[in-house]
């Protein structure tokens, strides 16, 4: 039998390991549910770039053109042709592009999706010439692991009762998801502005205006998908935390309240 106990004068039954472990497990299984569908919001931003193979040729010599029209050819950046390369990723394949810091360069297959070659040569003008882009990009994976951090926090067992004191890690505790939501945020921002930064480039380098139209759409659908990973990620953590303070949390005894009868 589990002993009660008392605090500010209300009776309380603490949670026990068992509680903890069943909290644990379904917490776990919730969060895992909601971050299995992580790939869906990816889905419409994948089709589209597919269909773009077809028409790549409208933009490929725009593309080309731009690391020039930019002036990041003089700070160092590269584009590197993934369809020279003999190796079979995602960047040889079609299936992704993107620029790479340390080295400066661009690695995308331009026989295929050139169409975002304007996107990562935004990532670059963040990393090299914008002072908020830079940042933002040095908070990305701090952020996505902070988040992470974050769904370890929301399994911890809650064994104040709601009325007691709260310290730092407590507050912590209980807003675990909004914060994970909020270390997920640098990657949309920096993401919105590589976009930004990639369609005003594309207008400079003289791209036909039904194409910067079709851009917008495909940078749209790939700024949803950040913006569903980041609330997948604030989602998950909030509901595991939420589970863990139903099965851990001390369950405070309601005194029964009897009515008094005139006699």
């Amino acid at each position: 039998m589990v002993n009660s106990y008392y605090y500010n004068g209300n009776q309380y039954i603490p949670s026990t390991s068992g509680d903890s472990n069943k909290g644990f497990l379904v917490a776990s299984a919730v969060s895992s549910a909601i971050l299995g569908t992580l790939p869906l919001f990816g889905k419409p931003f994948e089709r589209q770039l597919a269909k773009e193979h077809s028409q790549n040729y409208l933009y490929k010599d725009s593309f080309l053109n731009s690391l020039k029209v930019s002036g990041l050819d003089k700070k160092g950046v590269r584009i590197i042709p993934m369809e020279l390369s003999s190796a079979m990723n995602d960047y040889a394949l079609g299936k992704n592009a993107a620029y790479f810091p340390k080295e400066k360069v661009v690695r995308i297959n331009t026989d295929k999706i050139s169409i975002a070659g304007f996107h990562e040569l935004g990532h670059a003008m963040n990393d090299i010439t914008g002072k908020l882009g830079k940042f933002l990009s040095k908070l990305r994976w701090p952020g996505r692991i902070l988040a992470g951090w974050m769904g370890t926090v929301a399994l911890f067992s809650r064994p104040k009762p709601k009325e007691a004191p709260k310290n730092g890690f407590d507050y912590v505790k209980d807003n675990c998801g909004k914060i994970a939501f909020a270390c997920m945020l640098p990657t949309v921002f920096e993401e919105g502005m590589a976009s930004y930064k990639g369609l005003k480039l594309a207008k400079k380098t003289g791209l036909a205006a039904p194409l910067i139209k079709n851009m917008k759409k495909l940078y749209g659908k790939a700024l949803l998908t950040y913006i569903g990973h980041a609330t997948a990620t604030g989602l998950a953590v909030g509901a595991a935390s939420m589970i863990m303070d139903k099965f851990t949390r001390p369950t405070k005894v309601e005194t029964p309240e009897y009515p008094f009868f005139l006699i």
